[in-house]
């Protein structure tokens, strides 16, 4: 194109590149000799190297521009960031720190009578960590829910939900994604809706219409899956929480950190300012699930008791040995979904879903769905189907929403069925719970099968049946939180299909790679100067 291989232009891009690189694997900033590193390896051709001091120099300038902000990290590293990201992890610790400062006025001896009134009558019991975060909920302005699955989550934010009702409270209640939004409100029994729609996303503008001039018309706002919240987003919600509003955040701290860069969650919870309820008793009808169980185990590092399966399991969570090859995989998920799935009283078409830690292979999701595809909804004359882009799409197929559309109101991660196929006016109609969306063919790219997911795109829902490969084919992507994120989406039974070696390797693998994020010491550290305009 014409750029010098050492023109200033181009290694300035290198920069910009290498960062915005960095911020899809989750990280907020990279320490300045990392950054070198891989500017150094970007930009190297056949003929050109380019050499640190350059690219030092270039930093140093790009500083001074506040093009890249540098700031000395605990051990006197430099750290470079992209401005928008310094600013927003910034703001958004010194927006928390001074939620914090604000008390709640509150009349405890009435709250623990409510409590006394409230399990009397509904003939409950609340453990003792339950029981502390239902009256931490009554006076904190900033709280987290954390805790595993069968430890009472749901059941104490609904409890939470009923003491801010008893209170008068006006209470909003959200969910990184439309599934989980949906689960919020079922175990609630109020309307739960997304976070951008709750903060009412403007496609037009790309930005939130309600923010720090025109806060939530709410004094108590909870939201679910927060480990799922990214740094944008975590700062576009926490923005918009009125003054003197209450916000309770709900998640698994052991899920898999958000798509997008941070790990909000984790940073509010080990920055011991933020007060945190960790629910870590099982309940007794939890402790009889497999499922939980197994869950608990991966959690600590130890490799799951899992039931092999038979013609007559027992238990909720089953292992099928499938063969040390991924072929062999193929052929275990086919002969689960035809022959002990159905028997067991499960409709593969709508209960089953196969969650895959990755898209490539023959045990990945691309293979996997052509596979299923062909297995549970076959040709057949009276369904119309489509090709593009290589893609076959028929009636009755199951897709996922790819990237979040604002204007069809439907978002990434999204289920749905294809209801039919219009060939004469170009279009494709999908079924979403309750509604229809219409989709040109041109908006196909929208679009994907969805008889097998990743784990990661599979975050916030829950499904009758998961049926979860692991195999060595997939080591670069196994990791604990991978593992106890796929077998926890499962509701009645879960199935892991696999070599013993991969299971152990995922087992013992915690994500080593920590994500560069400073949110944490930024709240440790006190308040400094005023938060900076974003």
């Amino acid at each position: 194109m014409g750029v010098a291989p050492d023109s200033e232009f181009r290694y300035r891009a290198g920069l910009i590149h290498a960062l915005g690189e960095a911020a899809a694997d989750g990280h907020c900033y990279l320490p300045q000799p990392e950054l070198l590193k891989q500017v150094i390896k970007l930009l190297t051709t056949q003929s050109h190297t380019p050499e640190e001091d350059a690219i030092t120099d270039i930093i140093k300038d790009m500083a001074l521009k506040d093009d890249l902000i540098r700031e000395k990290g605990e051990d006197q590293t430099l750290l470079c960031y992209k401005p928008t990201y310094f600013h927003t992890e910034q703001n958004l610790a010194q927006l928390i720190q001074s939620r914090l400062s604000q008390p709640v006025a509150q009349d405890m001896p009435r709250v623990r009578d409510w409590i006394e009134r409230f399990t009397k009558s509904r003939k409950i019991q609340l453990s003792e960590q339950q029981r502390q975060a239902v009256e931490m909920a009554a006076y904190s302005r900033v709280m987290i829910l954390t805790g595993g699955p069968g430890c009472g989550k749901t059941f104490t934010t609904h409890t939470i939900v009923s003491l801010w009702q008893a209170m008068g409270k006006s209470i909003a209640l959200a969910a990184p994604t439309g599934r989980a939004a949906q689960r919020l409100g079922e175990m609630t029994g109020l309307e739960a809706k997304t976070i951008h729609r709750l903060l009412e996303f403007d496609p037009k503008t790309m930005g939130f219409k309600c923010g720090s001039e025109n806060p939530l018309p709410h004094t108590a706002i909870i939201v679910d899956e927060a480990s799922m919240l990214d740094l944008f987003l975590a700062y576009s919600l926490i923005k918009a929480v009125a003054e003197g509003a209450q916000l309770l955040l709900v998640g698994d701290i052991d899920q898999l950190p958000s798509v997008g860069p941070g790990q909000i969650l984790a940073d509010l919870i080990n920055s011991g300012r933020v007060p945190v309820v960790r629910l870590t008793q099982v309940f007794r009808q939890a402790q009889q699930s497999a499922i939980i169980t197994a869950a608990h185990q991966i959690n600590r590092g130890q490799y799951p008791t899992i039931e092999p399966i038979s013609d007559n399991p027992v238990s909720d969570c089953l292992w099928h040995g499938g063969g040390h090859q991924p072929e062999h995989g193929v052929q275990a998920i086919c002969e689960l979904i035809t022959d002990p799935i159905p028997r067991l009283g499960f409709n593969p078409a709508t209960d089953v879903q196969v969650l895959c830690p990755m898209t490539r292979g023959l045990v990945g999701t691309r293979n996997l769905n052509t596979v299923l595809q062909q297995l549970i909804n076959p040709p057949s004359p009276n369904k119309v189907e489509i090709t593009r882009g290589g893609n076959l799409l028929r009636e009755g197929d199951r897709i996922i929403q790819l990237t979040n559309d604002y204007n069809r109101e439907v978002f990434n991660g999204d289920l749905g069925i294809i209801q039919s196929i219009d060939t004469v006016e170009q279009e494709v109609i999908v079924q979403y719970g309750e509604r229809t969306v219409v989709y040109d063919y041109a908006d196909l790219n929208e679009i994907a099968l969805a008889w097998s997911v990743t784990v990661h795109k599979s975050q916030g829902s829950e499904y009758p049946v998961v049926i979860l490969p692991i195999y060595m084919q997939h080591y670069m992507m196994l990791s604990r939180n991978l593992f106890y994120t796929g077998l926890t989406r499962a509701k009645k039974l879960a199935i892991v299909v696999g070599a013993k070696k991969a299971i152990s390797l995922a087992v013992r693998s915690t994500d080593d790679q920590e994500r560069y994020t400073r949110l944490r010491s930024r709240l440790v550290q006190a308040p400094g100067r005023p938060p900076v305009a974003v």
